[in-house]
């Protein structure tokens, strides 16, 4: 089954006006399936990186951008892909939230897993709140908290439960590597992988999520050490930012 990664956008922030190019790849887990501004969709089969495009934007200090080649104004740059389901994989071992995110953590996009060990489970109720204030500890804005919940409510509400993580930066590097210049001062990507689980599996004491659940209650914050985020420079307005988010909804 082809699982849809859903809106993924691309903020730039800077205190100076300047060109940027921001050139993103794919591993081949993933397929590109839409992109605005609209740019050429390369191929490169056989690669570790599989599909890149590549914008050239001018930033403005309002954080609005301007694609070069068609003068499209922007907010911000926007793609989207499907999983490739018969693409080669091998699952990556699943650490609890609690430790130090690891290099060694791989995301495979189409074969990707949520567990009571990794993940907080919340009902639908408590859901908003507790995303709006991880989104905001993680120095999303208030836009970009905004939409990044109404984009992902209607999935949610299908729903009366969700487990939910967020991966590690350096995983989802490797399999969205993203490259940007001149340089960013910071690059904080925010990535959720979430799941609705039944109340007949919550009734199931094997399947653990007591664990998840008694998560849900600690707080917030070990999220910041989980995605590893510089959140003083994240929020610090002098320096040039990149800030992106988007998520996944996953089968189990």
């Amino acid at each position: 089954m082809s699982l849809l990664m859903g809106k993924p956008v691309i903020y730039l922030f800077s205190p100076l006006e300047r060109e940027v190019r921001v050139r993103l790849g794919l591993a081949p887990q993933w397929s590109i399936s839409a992109l605005y501004p609209v740019v050429p969709i390369n191929q490169t089969p056989g690669g570790k990186v599989h599909q890149t495009v590549e914008w050239i934007a001018r930033t403005q200090q309002d954080g609005t951008l301007t694609e070069t080649s068609t003068g499209t104004e922007v907010a911000y740059l926007f793609w989207e892909a499907h999983t490739v389901p018969d693409a080669p994989r091998s699952p990556p071992p699943s650490p609890r939230v609690e430790e130090k995110p690891r290099h060694s953590e791989r995301f495979i996009p189409n074969d990707t897993h949520i567990t009571p060990q990794n993940s907080v489970l919340l009902s639908i109720e408590a859901l908003p709140i507790y995303l709006d204030k991880t989104l905001k500890m993680l120095v999303l804005h208030t836009e970009a908290r905004t939409s990044f919940i109404t984009y992902w409510l209607p999935s949610f509400l299908k729903h009366k439960h969700i487990a939910l993580r967020f991966l590690p930066q350096s995983s989802y590097e490797e399999a969205a590597p993203l490259d940007i210049t001149p340089t960013p001062d910071v690059v904080t990507r925010i990535f959720m992988l979430f799941h609705g689980v039944s109340e007949d599996e919550l009734k199931n004491a094997g399947n653990g999520w007591t664990e998840a659940v008694d998560r849900s209650s600690e707080g917030v914050v070990f999220w910041q050490t989980v995605v590893g985020v510089d959140i003083g420079k994240a929020a610090d307005e002098n320096l040039f930012r990149v800030l992106e988010w988007g998520g996944m909804e996953v089968s189990c």
